[in-house]
């Protein structure tokens, strides 16, 4: 997939009337690029804000907090929610200054590509303005509003397998984090084949292990025969972020990437109340490949 960043056109600074009042602030000017080109869901996307201030900018005298909000247009629902305070207080903002900083978001998997009325991508809108955080009145500024298209993930994203080693999929909707309402263990060792682009990558990995069961427990991460990493988990759950090189992937078409741990355990051969006879080695909730952003 190539990596292109793109320039959502800027809008003049309005008031957004149906969120409430507000006055419109003067010479403020945001714009957004936002990569990679082609937007999916299952996907880290690298937001850069420009706002630029011209002179007759007449200032803020409360600081101000960005609302970033992807619409889904049929459903009305909110996918992505990133509010935030800009990196420079709004207070601080004045005339002929340029403000600059850069957010990534994750848009969830939410396409559902056998749906028989699935159109091949669904159409979102995002929203980007000021809103008062200390205020009770629901006040907003509209600086930003664009409808984008999303496709699945499927289109571009490198196909991941799991080859071996691994238990079956459970789920539990119940608990909080919607990242960790999904999971396979693996067994001491387990094998994914991935799809090799030959290009600079992203690879985020986030686990958990039974400390209860095995206290220091070792995790290891392989590329092909290569270590990529080695370490001991501080807490029951782990988050680990590599960038790739093409050199590492190798010249193949795909490549293995292979989770190991130095102990499992069997549920059974612990506890005699359980009759869990796995072999378990690591719990992996998400496990992310995607073209590297610039």
């Amino acid at each position: 997939m190539r990596i292109k960043t793109f320039c959502l056109p800027a809008l003049a600074a309005l008031v957004f009337l149906s969120c409430g009042k507000g006055s419109e602030p003067r010479g403020l000017d945001l714009n957004l690029a936002i990569q990679p080109d082609m937007l999916t869901d299952f996907l880290f996307a690298k937001m850069d804000y420009t706002y630029r201030l011209s002179e007759d900018f007449e200032g803020f005298s409360k600081d101000y907090a960005v609302f970033v909000h992807f619409w889904r247009t049929r459903s009305k629902e909110m996918l992505v929610q990133d509010d935030h305070m800009p990196e420079i207080l709004t207070t601080q903002w004045r005339p002929g200054q340029k403000v600059e900083y850069s957010r990534t978001l994750f848009i969830p998997k939410f396409l559902d590509e056998i749906d028989i009325d699935f159109e091949g991508y669904e159409e979102i809108r995002i929203t980007v303005g000021l809103w008062d955080p200390d205020s009770s009145e629901d006040e907003k500024i509209m600086l930003f509003r664009k409808n984008v298209k999303v496709h699945p993930a499927s289109v571009v994203a490198p196909e991941i397998v799991y080859a071996e080693g691994w238990n079956n999929v459970e789920t539990d909707p119940e608990l909080d984090n919607p990242r960790e309402r999904r999971w396979q263990w693996t067994t001491k060792k387990a094998v994914c084949v991935i799809e090799n682009p030959k290009k600079e990558s992203t690879l985020i990995i986030q686990g958990g292990v039974d400390k209860a069961k095995i206290e220091d427990q070792k995790v290891i991460f392989r590329i092909n025969d290569q270590l990529l990493g080695e370490f001991i988990p501080e807490t029951a759950k782990f988050e680990k972020r590599y960038t790739l090189a093409p050199a590492q992937m190798g010249d193949d078409y795909e490549f293995r990437f292979t989770i190991e741990t130095d102990k499992a355990f069997v549920p059974a051969m612990l506890d005699p109340q359980s009759s869990d006879k796995r072999e378990l080695g690591i719990q992996i909730y998400f496990l992310y490949f995607r073209e590297a952003l610039k």
